[in-house]
């Protein structure tokens, strides 16, 4: 409803009804595997693309080309160690080649372009420790605009908290609490108006 001329495509797990990219199980490392997926489309399709989980619900008024930072990143004893680690990592590697350290994990799509991530992820030693693709991507090839803002990820059934995520991003993720609550049912009837297509630079 979106994005009706879009072209979309699932990485390794089939949909019914949409094009596949077969991406066989590259490491039981979550931040691994998925990067091995996105190189897998990079290097299969290529160009630009919007990066997104299974997990996203998204409005005409998503700029994934202004990405959503959340301040800087911080390793937080709070979060689960494989967290921790993917932090760590993600700080070591920008510090290094002396980039910004933003926040970039905000749960909400991004645009990327595929020969900027290829070249990125060449200095990277993705294939054998978590890491954060987005922020390791984004802090790398900085865009022109990018906007503060929060993590879109909703863990309870807040519709209003949605509604206003989809005003203000155009989008939200959602999660098995989310939708096994009143939030599910809000999704089913979730309808909006394209008034007009969708662009990026």
């Amino acid at each position: 409803m979106s994005f009706p001329l879009a072209k979309i495509f699932t990485i390794g797990d089939e949909i019914e009804g949409v094009q596949n990219i077969p991406c066989p199980v590259f490491s039981n490392i979550r931040g691994v595997d998925v990067t091995n997926k996105i190189l897998t489309f990079a290097n299969t399709i290529g160009g630009k693309f919007i990066y997104m989980n299974d997990d996203f619900f998204v409005t005409p008024k998503l700029r994934a080309d202004v990405p959503i930072y959340n301040g800087e990143l911080i390793i937080n004893p709070k979060h689960p160690g494989h967290y921790q680690i993917a932090c760590k990592n993600t700080i070591e590697f920008l510090q290094y080649f002396g980039h910004s350290i933003y926040n970039f994990e905000t749960h909400s799509p991004v645009l990327i372009d595929s020969k900027k991530l290829i070249k990125t992820f060449s200095k990277v030693n993705w294939q054998s420790d978590n890491h954060f693709i987005k922020s390791i991507y984004l802090n790398s090839n900085l865009p022109k605009n990018i906007r503060p803002g929060t993590n879109l990820k909703l863990s309870t059934g807040d519709v209003a908290k949605a509604e206003t995520f989809l005003r203000d991003y155009g989008c939200f993720s959602s999660s098995d609490e989310f939708i096994n609550s009143n939030g599910g049912l809000w999704i089913k009837n979730l309808t909006f108006v394209l008034e007009r297509p969708p662009c990026f630079e």
